[in-house]
């Protein structure tokens, strides 16, 4: 054994690449940078920054910098990759299953500190954007993703980052829509408020699709023909029009509208009030279903299934650094989302049997830390110098 190999050689994570046949769209060293990307996102403490890389590359943190923002490799392959395994994977499993697929559509904001007015390198693209956990316009990169869904498996689809100046979300979403597969049995988008729209809806009903969304009340609906907003209808409701509901634990009350919205033909309605909030003005919330064939019951568990995508946002921020970069370049920090969202799919899907990501990330820290054993250990009987191991290790 060379004193001076490149450690460890983790076997399960090359092999994933190569079944992908990465090494036809990218050079050696830049499927080993992608290699140990795998490897520093998925470690404890990871924040998404090029020195947390550098800690598990044989590489200096300006070799990285490089790579991400200037290196010659193709990240337009890696994400058409995650797009096509996300769907073969959901497309199979609703075939063996007979169960819907599930498309999920959400926006995030990645917040940056504004920078001064004297600053020469600025972060790429940043801009005020409303976030919605906050309430408020903040500074940063708007980030759209996609999460597809069949059984108790969710794939992340797509990462990129959402361009004002080019076009606006519900196209973005449509572009998107217009790439699904028609579903073997069949499919729903799932999707909040902001893009609960008749051009959404068409789009994904031409690709064989219904749509579940959330309403704003102030939405006009046609009761007995009477324009009406949401809000103001829900005021006329009593406790003998609706029923109880539960969902994951919690019970609302429910009334069913069904009939016409601006721009909309035909679709159920539901509003909803918590089981204690009932005719609460502030609790009621309003969701509305392309498919009216569907009970009510089915309509809120399905939408319930968003949950996920939150779920991908929460999980990636806290521990593969979503938006904790520090690069400057917006080549760059695309490139690291890319690079993400294959690790993501890796965790899910890449080990042998389908795993949700925080099990299958528990998986990938006991392989790697496995393999640094075991190269430790074949050092030891190769006779290596602990002074070339520890260089290797980089605590010389």
């Amino acid at each position: 054994m060379s004193h001076n190999a490149t450690i460890p050689n983790h076997e399960a994570i090359i092999n994933f690449l190569k079944s992908r046949r990465l090494s036809l769209y990218v050079s050696k060293p830049a499927l080993r940078h992608i290699q140990e990307f795998f490897i520093a996102a998925t470690a404890k403490g990871y924040r998404g920054k090029v020195v947390d890389i550098a800690e598990w590359s044989s590489c200096h943190r300006t070799s990285i910098g490089h790579f991400l923002s200037d290196g010659v490799w193709d990240e337009s392959y890696i994400q058409r990759l995650v797009k096509q395994e996300s769907l073969s994977f959901v497309l199979s499993h609703a075939k063996q299953t007979e169960q819907p697929i599930f498309v999920i559509h959400d926006d995030t904001v990645s917040e940056k500190t504004k920078p001064s007015s004297q600053a020469k390198h600025p972060i790429e693209q940043t801009d005020y954007h409303h976030s919605h956990l906050k309430g408020k316009t903040v500074w940063g990169h708007q980030v759209q993703a996609t999460i597809v869904q069949c059984g108790e498996h969710s794939l992340i689809h797509d990462i990129h980052r959402y361009d004002k100046s080019s076009q606006s979300k519900i196209d973005d979403a449509c572009d998107l829509a217009k790439t699904m597969p028609i579903p073997p049995y069949s499919g729903y988008a799932l999707v909040d408020s902001w893009y609960t729209c008749p051009k959404l809806m068409n789009t994904y009903a031409e690709r064989g699709y219904h749509l579940i969304g959330a309403l704003k009340t102030n939405r006009i609906v046609y009761p007995k023909g009477i324009r009406i907003p949401i809000s103001t209808f829900a005021s006329y409701v009593t406790k003998r029009d609706v029923c109880l509901v539960t969902v994951n634990g919690s019970t609302y009350w429910v009334y069913r509208y069904e009939g016409a919205l601006n721009g909309i033909e035909n679709a159920a309605v539901l509003l909803c009030w918590p089981l204690d909030a009932f005719q609460n003005p502030i609790a009621l919330h309003a969701f509305l279903c392309t498919d009216v064939s569907l009970e009510t019951q089915t309509i809120l568990d399905y939408y319930s299934r968003r949950w996920p995508i939150e779920i991908f946002f929460r999980q990636t921020k806290q521990n593969l650094g979503f938006d904790g970069y520090q690069v400057r370049s917006i080549r760059a920090i695309e490139r690291l989302w890319i690079l993400l969202s294959l690790t993501h799919l890796y965790c899910t899907i890449g080990l042998g049997q389908p795993s949700k990501f925080g099990d299958g990330l528990i998986m990938v820290r006991k392989q790697v830390k496995v393999d640094y054993v075991q190269w430790i250990y074949e050092s030891a009987k190769n006779q290596v110098p602990i002074e070339a191991v520890l260089q290797q290790l980089k605590l010389a």
